[in-house]
């Protein structure tokens, strides 16, 4: 075990583990940016150029209401352009926490250190399975929001735990979501407190790479509120576009922050209920008292 090894399975208040998801970023961010590229690269390739198509479609909307071309085609390309984001998105995020807790789990298991080959056979075998997480997890939350705000906040923050569930207990998609809601209870408050801290860093920190996009859009709409005659679609041009993918790839990669968190959330959750790595600690030095005797 090497001497900045970050140990998952204890417990920790949100101090602690707002300073350890940072910590491990920083000691394994290379290493594990380079899974995700090679994980979930080609998913996050796809969501770019459904964007890319979306916003030339949208762009191509206001000539067809200058010109009174056909409607249907331009709806037509809508709804294939938001299906192809949207199932692109789910993948992505699949193999998104299939990458990150994968790599935890191989970091745990081999005391600090991660084997590629567990990492890409956890992901092959998990992706459907996580899949199924990502599409649920996101209809009942939606669902939650459109009932209630209140109702949607409390669900998200309940299920935010059941991808770390799948991958670390091995549990179904059904029985992953059952069990995050018994894991968070009585622990539903600082579950939500932690989530909205990291969040709301994640929120700042993906902002440094949408700046460009945002000046460039104020920059546009000053400029073309200078002119007597204006077309929208000018505003969709190659530099606008250009600047918002640069955004939306920081704001995907950056995403693995909350996932880190959320397998952090879910050993100090897990911890409390179970004492599982206390257990697992006194254990090992049985053994080594054992050895030594």
């Amino acid at each position: 075990m090497n001497n900045n090894y970050v140990n998952f399975k204890k417990q920790r208040e949100l101090g602690g583990i707002l300073t350890d998801t940072f910590k491990f970023v920083r000691l394994e961010g290379k290493s594990l940016l380079a899974m995700i590229l090679k994980f979930a690269g080609p998913a996050l390739l796809i969501v770019l150029l459904a964007y890319i198509y979306y916003m030339q479609v949208t762009a191509g909307s206001f000539d067809i209401l200058a010109v009174g071309q056909s409607s249907a085609v331009f709806g037509a390309n809508m709804l294939v352009a938001l299906f192809a984001m949207i199932v692109s998105g789910l993948a992505f995020y699949a193999l998104m926490y299939g990458t990150v807790l994968h790599y935890i789990k191989s970091y745990i298991k081999n005391n600090g250190t991660v084997v590629k080959a567990e990492v890409s056979a956890g992901i092959k075998n998990s992706f459907w399975n996580l899949l199924g997480i990502s599409f649920l997890v996101g209809l009942m939350t939606i669902i939650g929001v459109f009932l209630c705000i209140a109702p949607g906040i409390y669900v998200g923050t309940v299920l935010a735990t059941t991808y770390a569930i799948h991958v670390f207990e091995g549990r179904s998609v059904t029985d992953s979501i059952s069990y995050s809601f018994q894991l968070i209870k009585g622990e539903w408050w600082i579950t939500f407190a932690t989530l909205l801290v990291i969040g709301l860093l994640y929120y700042v920190i993906t902002i440094i790479f949408s700046l460009p996009g945002i000046i460039y859009s104020l920059i546009s709409v000053f400029t073309m509120s200078q002119k007597a005659s204006v077309n929208p679609a000018d505003m969709f041009d190659w530099v606008y576009i250009a600047l918002n993918v640069i955004g939306m790839i920081g704001q995907y990669l950056l995403y693995a922050i909350m996932v880190i968190s959320t397998a952090f959330i879910y050993f100090n959750l897990n911890e409390r209920k179970h004492f599982t790595g206390t257990m697992e600690t006194i254990e090992t030095l049985g053994k080594r008292d054992n050895s030594n005797a």
